[in-house]
């Protein structure tokens, strides 16, 4: 097997139209929600992040949060969802954000404001309006190849008693639980701009995405609200 977010493009290529998941007030098809990871996966790689590079998201489940992790699968980074935690001085280089090179973090959380943050991980605000940003940023249309046993998110301490860094679960294991219940698709996978939700439970709330793609074609047709964020 390959890269999760496979997924993602077959549901694209199959059913490009239909609704994929609502973000806010507005619903995304399938071509629409590979394009937005695409164009992430473009600005993470031109940004110098390579496979196997951990992309932090300190960030709720809010409508750019699927984007963004599904974007930083497809250029092969490790996602690591963080919590907002006020900066420790006692931490080592990048040790807060637990070795992650670049960290999009909600507007008032550590770091996101860019200063006084210590170690060399880079923070990137993300405000309401990032996914129409995030729609002049390059595309990366294909995606990088990850084998079932490589890194795909790695949770922080204390969401499982696995050691200082946490779990680490891999394209395969997260694979494996984005299979679809059986019988009719459930509702469209909704990431409002209150999302509260944080951590390893707000990167589970993106498998529900990718089950909703691997089901594709069985809902019923409708055309998505609006089909383009930039």
């Amino acid at each position: 097997m390959t890269n999760l977010v496979v997924v993602l493009v077959e549901a694209a290529r199959r059913c490009p139209q239909e609704p994929a998941v609502r973000v806010g007030g507005a619903v995304l098809g399938w071509a629409d929600l590979d394009e937005a990871s695409a164009r992430v996966a473009g600005g993470l790689l031109a940004h110098g992040v390579r496979p196997g590079d951990r992309v932090g998201l300190r960030l709720p489940d809010v409508p750019a949060f699927p984007v963004l992790l599904l974007g930083a699968l497809r250029a092969g980074a490790v996602v690591v969802p963080l919590s907002p935690r006020p900066w420790s001085l006692a931490v080592r280089p990048r040790g807060e954000a637990r070795g992650a090179r670049l960290v999009f973090a909600a507007p008032g959380s550590a770091g996101a404001g860019g200063g006084g943050a210590p170690g060399d991980t880079a923070y990137v605000p993300v405000g309401a309006d990032f996914l129409a940003q995030s729609g002049f940023w390059p595309q990366h249309p294909g995606v990088v190849d990850r084998p079932d046993d490589a890194p795909a998110v790695m949770a922080g301490p204390g969401e499982a008693p696995t050691g200082p860094w946490g779990p680490v679960l891999g394209h395969g294991v997260l694979r494996a639980g984005s299979v679809p219940a059986p019988g009719a698709p459930g509702p469209v996978p909704s990431f409002s701009p209150a999302g509260r939700t944080y951590g390893l439970a707000a990167a589970y709330r993106v498998l529900d995405v990718l089950a909703a793609a691997r089901a594709s074609g069985k809902r019923a047709s409708a055309p998505p609200d609006r089909l383009s964020v930039s």
